[in-house]
């Protein structure tokens, strides 16, 4: 280990030194340059335009894309004629003829008109994504837009090079990380992502090294939607499953006056399983005598239910956009019930059997007021701000029995958070930028818990983090970023001392562009987080009769550090992208379990180690805009130390293929199982997940059906702990992986004249600092 930390750090400081020196040589034989802005008829810029320089006898010499500011830069140039081209999707293309001599550099700005072509009439051929400055711009096709059920599907079948897209979870990852999802350049979240209309996008940004608005992104996508303003929509959509009980069901309706938005949006969704199971043995080394228990399900049933309600208004015009979003939500577990036939044995106990039981009930209300806005203060200035405020109101009743004896609690929380967040961003000739971002996060909780372990609670937290991001572009085919900031977090449990604590943060990243599709970036950063709140709860809560769950008020800040390697290439048909990335955690909460007073208690220990250490390879192939296919895998390794020494590694592999077929459609997905060490110190093996789905669209209507695991019955998840004073081997079923099918329908009516439709912006989740016994 210590070798290789050495080896990393040795490598990636003579890199850094050796990368930009060796740009500089090339640099220094540069001939002329060509430079300009790509401007449309009103004189705005056109961003990404394609531009092609080639000989005067038409020989392609060498090519680029101008900036989000319409800059072009092409250097290297002879003395000589030449014909320079520029091109973009909704523009006529324009060619114009130019000489260099004497080794003098010539400006040259040009302006394109627009074409009455649709973005939908466009059959994208050739390169289906645009090198940019930051990463890739996507103009997706009829045919991925049409058979696109919601945002994660629509960047699912567009197939981004490195980028993995879990529709059913409504996640997107790339470099080891989720990827942050704007829509219009504003935040988006996951309700907004799934009942987006992909038929209302007009491109798409993939920004692998993010900066400005949004500096601080692992990764970024930016949706952005056609321009409308008059007209609205109503659209519905309903998700039944079968193998288990589950539907979805959503409203949505959206008004536009002139530069005014109204979007309503509400839905509900339930769930009710029977039948799960999960088959366990422990064993707890008490000092006097171990104790073997062996659990067997009986029987199970869960049901949960959630519905939420939004009112938004946005008004936008060329100086600045502003948006204020009401939401409501509510969810609730009525029942998640299990029943356990349980055997204790023992070298003084024996054997004794006992039935057993848990029950837990929840139920949490949300109400959120935000604002939001983008402000221009000039034409290379601008401010970005957000802020909102949350109330919760959380339930949580836990019931356990063992023959006539019952461990239980009733917790009632009530939480508030407030969260600021305020960006400056300034550009600068040359596309360079400075960027100042200031985040806030305030937690109150208040907790009152009942039961076996009574106690009232209190804990207040404050999170700011700061840090200045300058981007610079390098000679035409490079650029860095510098981020140095820090972070500080403040916060007191009721009964004990105020505790601050303050910690440095920096990040470098250097892109390199070698030839018009290609790329390399050389990441490295060095953070911190802080743990969440119910790990810092002083309270305990009985989880069954030898055995206690507690909270650690004093845990440390954990540090995080990254460094990662990216190649991508890509050709007419065929994209890839090769990884190598590491991670790494120190003084990290980890579950920690000891012995007291003849109970096994599990609490947090934060002096965990972690380290990871992933080499990825993906490709996309698109024979034809029939067909298209995704193809990705690599090695994954884990370990844990210090609070447990744990590891775990893996190979692993994903596979996806569309099949275009007019108005039907064909969607295959498959992943191999993979084997890791969890935040619970619990190594689990996963199962094959696989998929086939077949969609029907036409107009306005919309039919979907498929099948996840087809023919698995009975998958099983193992798990296993292996700890000083607990070790568990568990195998774990459930309904929601085994096989099911399910049949989903949409339909939009339009008014007034064309609009674009977005559909419900709302994040399900309710935060909650209770300390959960189970």
């Amino acid at each position: 280990m210590h070798i290789f930390t050495f080896f990393r750090k040795s490598f990636f400081k003579r890199l850094f030194i050796l990368a930009p020196a060796c740009c500089f040589s090339y640099v220094c034989g540069l001939g002329a340059i060509i430079s300009g802005i790509v401007y449309d008829e009103s004189d705005k810029p056109v961003e990404y335009a394609s531009v092609r320089l080639s000989s005067e006898d038409s020989k392609y010499i060498k090519g680029g894309v101008s900036t989000e500011k319409g800059v072009y830069f092409i250097d290297g140039l002879e003395n000589g004629k030449y014909i320079i081209s520029f091109s973009c999707v909704g523009y006529e293309s324009r060619s114009i003829p130019f000489e260099i001599s004497n080794d003098n550099n010539l400006n040259l700005n040009v302006n394109l008109k627009t074409t009455h072509t649709s973005l939908d009439e466009v059959v994208v051929t050739g390169d289906r994504f645009i090198r940019t400055a930051d990463g890739l711009k996507i103009y997706p096709d009829k045919q991925q837009k049409k058979h696109s059920g919601s945002g994660f599907d629509l960047i699912n079948n567009l197939m981004i090079p490195g980028v993995s897209v879990d529709v059913a979870k409504g996640s997107v990852r790339a470099f080891g990380g989720s990827v942050a999802i704007y829509i219009d350049g504003m935040k988006s979240d996951y309700r907004e992502m799934q009942q987006l209309r992909p038929e209302d996008v007009e491109s798409v940004q993939y920004m692998e090294a993010p900066t400005g608005k949004y500096a601080g992104d692992n990764a970024s996508i930016n949706i952005i939607l056609k321009k409308r303003t008059s007209g609205g929509y109503v659209s519905i959509d309903a998700l039944q499953r079968l193998g288990y009980l589950n539907g979805d069901y959503n409203l949505a309706a959206r008004y536009y006056n002139k530069n005014t938005q109204y979007t309503l949006y509400g839905g509900i969704d339930y769930n009710k399983i029977n039948g799960n199971r999960l088959d366990k043995q422990e064993t707890i080394l008490f000092p006097l005598e171990p104790i073997d228990r062996n659990y067997a399900t009986a029987g199970s049933r869960m049901s949960n239910n959630n519905q939420y309600a939004q009112f938004r208004i946005r008004n936008k015009n060329d100086r600045r956009t502003l948006r204020a979003t009401f939401n409501f939500l509510r969810n609730a577990t009525p029942e998640d019930f299990t029943s356990y036939m349980l055997t204790y044995s023992g070298n003084t106990i024996g054997n004794r059997r006992v039935d057993a039981s848990q029950n837990t009930v929840t139920r949490n209300y949300q109400y959120n007021l935000g604002l939001s806005g983008n402000f221009k203060l000039s034409h290379n200035q601008m401010i970005d701000a957000s802020a909102s405020a949350t109330a919760s109101r959380n339930h949580y009743d836990y019931c356990y029995t063992e023959n006539n004896e019952a461990a239980m609690s009733n917790t009632l929380e009530n939480l508030y958070n407030f969260q600021g967040n305020i960006n400056y961003i300034k550009n600068f000739n040359n596309s360079n930028s400075l960027t100042i971002k200031l985040f806030e996060l305030f937690n109150v909780s208040s907790a009152d818990y009942r039961g076996t372990n009574s106690s009232w609670q209190h804990l207040w937290t404050s999170e700011t983090i700061l840090f200045a991001e300058y981007a610079r572009q390098l000679w035409g085919i490079a650029s860095l970023r510098l981020t140095p900031g820090m972070s500080a977090q403040v916060y007191r449990q009721h009964g004990h001392d105020r505790v601050s604590k303050f910690g440095p943060r920096a990040q470098i990243v250097f892109t390199l562009k070698p030839a018009r599709n290609q790329f390399i970036q050389l990441n490295g950063s060095y953070g911190n987080s802080y743990p969440e709140l119910s790990y810092m709860n002083g309270a305990t809560q009985q989880v069954d009769m030898i055995q206690q769950k507690k909270g650690n008020p004093n845990l440390k800040q954990t540090k995080l550090t990254t460094a990662m390697g990216v190649y991508g290439i890509g050709f007419k048909r065929l994209n890839l992208q090769a990884m190598l990335l590491y991670n790494g955690a120190d003084d990290l909460p980890l579950p920690s379990y000891f012995i007291e007073k003849d109970m096994l208690v599990q609490t947090f220990d934060g002096n965990g180690i972690w380290r990871q250490l992933n080499g990825s390879l993906s490709a996309t192939w698109t024979p034809s805009n029939i067909f298209n296919m995704q193809a990705g895998g690599g090695y994954m390794y884990n370990r844990y130390s210090r609070v447990a020494d744990l590891s775990a590694a893996c190979w692993y592999a994903t596979l996806s293929a569309n099949i275009y077929l007019k108005d039907f459609a064909i969607f295959l997905r498959g992943a191999t199982p993979q084997k890791a060490v969890s935040l619970e110190l619990e190594t689990v093996k996963t199962i094959w997940q696989y998929s086939i789905s077949a969609t029907w669209s036409k107009g306005p209507f919309r039919a979907e059906v498929g099948f996840n695991n087809p023919f698995l019955k009975h998958p099983y998840y193992d798990m296993n702990i292996l700890l000083p004073v607990y070790n568990s081997s568990s195998r774990r079923y459930s309904k929601t992986d085994s096989q099911s099918a399910y049949l989903k329908l949409s339909y939009y009516f339009d008014f007034g004249k064309k609009t674009k439709h977005d559909k419900v912006n709302i994040d399900k989740t309710i935060n909650s600092g209770i300390l959960k016994a189970n």
